[in-house]
């Protein structure tokens, strides 16, 4: 590719250096919220006692 392409590209290198520094913030802004604070507690708050932890209550229709 020439040297005089190259200004081509800097539209996607603009959005990639957007996209990279909106990603960098979120994990900022997560972080200093406490989102990754006592993650083992937080994995468990999907589970009831209708679907308890270690119980398989979904599956796959057989195969006929």
């Amino acid at each position: 590719m020439p040297v005089e392409n190259y200004l081509e590209l800097l539209p996607i290198i603009v959005l990639g250096v957007f996209f990279f520094a909106i990603t960098v913030f979120m994990l900022y802004w997560a972080a200093n919220r406490g989102h990754f604070r006592n993650m083992e507690a937080q994995s468990k708050v999907i589970f009831t006692e209708e679907e308890p932890e270690g119980v398989f209550s979904d599956s796959f229709p057989d195969k006929r």
